[in-house]
């Protein structure tokens, strides 16, 4: 295959500065105040690291020194695609494990843990993205 035949879909090396659209992040916001979910919802930099594994403390400690609220094990290589392909963006994370931060905790992240957090937050994602997708704008 040729690689530059890929230009058909989008430029080789799209910018990602600014990959996530301001007008649904805007759009986001206010939906957060309508639902009163301002307590839990955030605005973050988010990351990516290889899985599948939970990340180790060194990896945890590293992201928190560069700034990063939430990483994950996706995400990243979609919003790549997407804007490859012009396509306006909007990323959500519901996050659902805290990175451990000590080598000696007895601590450790779990799938368990995962799945009851997404399970306590179903709700409140679908109430948010059933209101987003009525007020988007194409």
């Amino acid at each position: 295959m040729n690689f530059m035949s890929l230009n058909r879909f989008g430029p080789r090396f799209p910018a990602m500065s600014n990959c996530y659209d301001l007008k649904y992040r805007q759009l986001a916001r206010s939906i957060f105040e309508e639902l009163n979910y301002q307590d839990f919802m955030r605005e973050g930099v988010y990351s990516m690291m290889v899985g599948p594994a939970f990340e180790t403390v060194t990896e945890c400690k590293l992201l928190s020194i560069l700034g990063v609220d939430a990483t994950g094990m996706s995400t990243v290589p979609e919003v790549l695609v997407a804007r490859h392909c012009g396509l306006k963006v909007f990323g959500m994370s519901l996050i659902t494990n805290e990175c451990v931060m000590e080598y000696d905790s007895e601590k450790f992240a779990n799938h368990e843990e995962v799945l009851e957090s997404g399970k306590k937050r179903s709700e409140d994602v679908k109430n948010f993205f059933s209101i987003f997708i009525e007020k988007i704008e194409v």
